[in-house]
């Protein structure tokens, strides 16, 4: 008899933050008139907006005996809108059907706003929550580790079949450029052997300036790859590249914005530093227009934003189509999406290294709601080997970060 899906339910979770600390960026100014629950990351025309604390929204779907599966759709800096779409268009697909045929839930929900042209932005950032819960119960109901369904482990294993994906530092933080250097030796210590330094809050030369010495601080023990945030054109991206190259930076993720196709491949043709994209696509169509381009040397998918476990599979798999490795972008979010990442990692020939956001300062949403942390071993985040995703919330510190 098939355990069917009785309950889809949608939770905003939030906690404060220090955005400095946590994005490695000096804080960014209010313009006037602007609501202060929201910050601009960055300056002049290419701005992007950021809650002023920590949110998200998870997914709980329970079947008809009680078994629960745990997804998330991360929808920055309004959660309240993939909530809905959940709510009202995406869980009464649901309810009553079979929970092990994940892959065709995925495609009925895709299906159903496609010919509207919802085919990115929330909608897509709430069928990855749901289908991300999907996934999470499927393992629970079948006793086995997402990695294992999807036919992983590729990762690095030990003795104990401990399952070891590589990760780097994301966000160096710190107001000022000591501060910073000595967050990255902190890094070190810990012994994350990459790490990432966010620009563009400041001048053009001040931001390489900051991004070359630590690059030079750090040469022979660590890399350094640098995040621009969409803020060049064609023509200052060139420049930029060229000046990270000469001190020895790892890539540079997103100097353009994320719609000059053109741009990126001309880009990628012109230096011989790798460029690295795409955390804004959402769909394997989207990222095989990239790729057949050329218009990117690593792809950034984010499973909370690529429609979830199912679509960024295949995003992976098309990406081993054009020889091209992928990151799993990770951005301040609940454990459950770093959970999710490292499974797909973990299940896919061509991983390149997992994003970790800013291990410096734990994030409020993350271990702390969780019952036993996501495990950190030199330089490797732990792939949890329960079943489905492998992580338990704690109940009460949950309930104490939900919002009504």
């Amino acid at each position: 008899m098939i355990d069917r899906i009785a309950r889809v339910q949608a939770l905003r979770i939030a906690a404060q933050r220090d955005y400095v600390t946590t994005a490695g960026l000096r804080a960014p100014t209010l313009p006037s008139g602007a609501d202060p629950r929201v910050l601009n990351r960055n300056t002049g025309r290419h701005i992007c907006i950021y809650a002023t604390r920590a949110e998200t929204l998870l997914i709980q779907i329970t079947t008809e005996a009680g078994v629960v599966g745990w997804g998330e759709a991360h929808s920055p800096p309004t959660p309240r809108v993939s909530q809905a779409l959940v709510e009202d268009l995406l869980a009464p697909q649901l309810v009553g059907r079979d929970p092990l045929a994940v892959e065709a839930h995925w495609d009925r929900l895709y299906n159903s706003m496609r010919l509207r042209g919802h085919n990115t932005g929330f909608m897509m950032e709430a069928l990855a929550g749901v289908d991300i819960a999907l996934w999470d119960l499927k393992g629970k109901l079948l006793g086995q580790p997402i990695y294992r369904l999807l036919g992983g482990p590729f990762g690095v294993t030990d003795e104990a079949e401990t399952v070891r994906v590589p990760c780097y530092a994301s966000g160096i933080p710190g107001a000022t450029l000591d501060e910073r250097l000595q967050a990255a030796e902190a890094f070190i210590e810990r012994g994350f052997t990459a790490m990432k330094l966010s620009i563009g809050r400041g001048g053009f030369d001040e931001d390489l300036e900051q991004a070359e010495t630590i690059a030079r601080a750090i040469a022979g023990r660590a890399h350094l790859t640098v995040d621009a945030h969409g803020c060049y054109d064609a023509h200052t991206a060139k420049m930029a590249a060229r000046r990270l190259e000469a001190a020895g930076v790892r890539w540079l993720e997103d100097p353009l914005p994320p719609e000059d196709l053109d741009g990126y491949a001309a880009l990628c043709a012109a230096v011989d530093m790798p460029i690295a994209n795409g955390e804004t696509e959402c769909t394997r169509w989207q990222f095989q227009e990239k790729l057949r381009r050329g218009a990117a040397d690593v792809i950034l998918p984010d499973v909370c934003r690529a429609a979830g476990i199912s679509e960024a599979y295949h995003i992976a798999l098309v990406a081993d189509l054009y020889n091209v490795p992928w990151c799993a972008h990770v951005s301040t979010c609940s454990s459950v999406h770093l959970a999710a990442s490292l499974h797909l990692a973990a299940a896919t020939p061509n991983f390149l290294i997992c994003e970790y956001p800013n291990p410096l300062s734990p994030n409020p949403l993350g271990d702390p709601l969780l019952r036993q942390p996501l495990r950190y071993e030199a330089g490797h985040l732990i792939v949890p080997d329960g079943p489905g995703l492998g992580i338990t919330f704690d109940e009460e510190a949950l309930a104490a970060h939900t919002v009504a």
